[in-house]
């Protein structure tokens, strides 16, 4: 026995320490459940007759950045009423694990915030362990008292599981800032399959999506009292994107990069965000450069055309934007006109519900963060069941 040893509480006051060893690599320590009796899972009867016992070893949670093994005196008892012979209940480990149930709820919390194979190695155990602890985790923390806050406001949005190849649907409740589904696919028999489950979908009164046709049409489909709501940022998106063409196009192809290669997010930014010294230098670039002064203008008018404060204004203001456009705006911006006519009740109804996808958009973020820190995910039932996860983190969040 060391003499430079200290004695720490095992925090298991179920089962009684015999003795314990430590070496350079691991800590070992036998031990046996303190109750002398077992009931009998037979006839119910109660029994302290002792037919055999056997040592199990079973790994526990690390004591110093030592893994620490527990010995348990495994007894078998004898019921002397009807004859059965029972192994003691494990409360401990549980019946056939090969670790503490402590030491399983630490391994999930871990893999929750890191890669599994990272937890694995670190704690020297196998990763289908660590996988297991996971989904067991996953399972108790998404565990809800009641049934959740019937949704009112939709948003969808898709992001890719395997990019370029395989993509789901995020959808969100915008008002309880909450991921209320996941769906397998991006079409629209796929994600009305998920609409017909909600419990009350008549109660859902606005749907926020970017201008995927399949989108529409389930709503339409199963959603008929609810409003299609295009989001502003998306809408924003394209005109932005017609803004760059135009730069792009007068940037010269060879060569150095020169003044516009520079001045992409200069052209981009608001206007009102714009530092003194960088108005400066964009009026500068404006007045060598008509044609990006129009798009410019046009981007801007386009911006401020969103803060319009009624639906009516919004459509009398709108008309007048696409007929500046039609006579002189460049051609990238004259290729939004059809974008604007085939989506154009949807996107005006954000002047009747100014809701926009702006925390799915985080969320889409977070989601994008999550396949990084596993280099992506293979199982798509793991990958969704993280995605809910972060219900739970954004709540805690606005808790604090």
């Amino acid at each position: 026995m060391q003499d430079d040893c200290i004695t720490i509480a095992l925090g298991l006051p179920g089962v009684r320490v015999i003795r314990e060893e430590e070496t350079a690599t691991e800590i070992k320590v036998e031990v046996q459940y303190r109750c002398r009796w077992a009931v009998c899972p037979g006839c119910g009867q109660q029994t302290a007759k002792v037919h055999s016992a056997r040592l199990q070893r079973k790994q526990d949670r690390r004591l110093w950045d030592k893994p620490v093994f527990l010995v348990f005196h495994k007894r078998r008892f004898r019921c002397l009423g009807c004859g059965k012979v029972f192994t003691e209940p494990d409360p401990v480990c549980g019946s056939r694990r090969r670790t503490s149930q402590r030491f399983r709820c630490q391994l999930g919390r871990e893999a929750l915030n890191q890669p599994v194979r990272h937890v694995a190695q670190k704690e020297g155990v196998g990763e289908s362990l660590v996988r297991r602890c996971v989904t067991e985790e996953a399972r108790r923390l998404l565990e809800a008292p009641g049934e959740p806050p019937q949704a009112r406001v939709l948003g969808l949005d898709e992001f890719s599981i395997r990019k370029g190849r395989v993509y789901d649907t995020a959808v969100v409740d915008l008002e309880q800032r909450r991921v209320i589904g996941v769906v397998s696919g991006h079409r629209q028999q796929e994600v009305a399959a998920f609409f017909t489950m909600l419990p009350q979908p008549e109660k859902v009164k606005a749907v926020v999506m970017d201008m995927h046709e399949p989108f529409r049409q389930a709503v339409e489909l199963c959603l008929p009292q609810a409003r299609v709501i295009v989001d502003k940022f998306h809408v924003l998106l394209h005109v932005h994107r017609a803004l760059d063409q135009v730069r792009t196009s007068l940037q010269p192809q060879r060569g150095k990069k020169g003044e516009l290669f520079r001045a992409r997010y200069l052209l981009l930014k608001a206007v009102e965000r714009l530092t003194p010294d960088q108005y400066v230098c964009l009026i500068d670039l404006l007045h060598r450069y008509p044609v990006l002064q129009q798009a410019w203008a046009l981007k801007e008018a386009f911006r401020a055309w969103y803060r319009s404060t009624t639906r009516a204004e919004a459509e009398t203001k709108l008309l007048l934007w696409e007929k500046a456009v039609r006579e002189q705006g460049p051609k990238s911006f004259q290729a939004l006109l059809p974008m604007l006519r085939i989506w154009r009740q949807e996107i005006l109804n954000y002047f009747d519900h100014p809701y926009t996808n702006g925390f799915l958009e985080g969320k889409n973020n977070r989601i994008k963060v999550i396949k990084r820190m596993a280099y992506g995910y293979r199982n798509a039932t793991n990958f969704r069941q993280r995605i809910f996860l972060t219900n739970l983190k954004e709540a805690h969040t606005r808790v604090a």
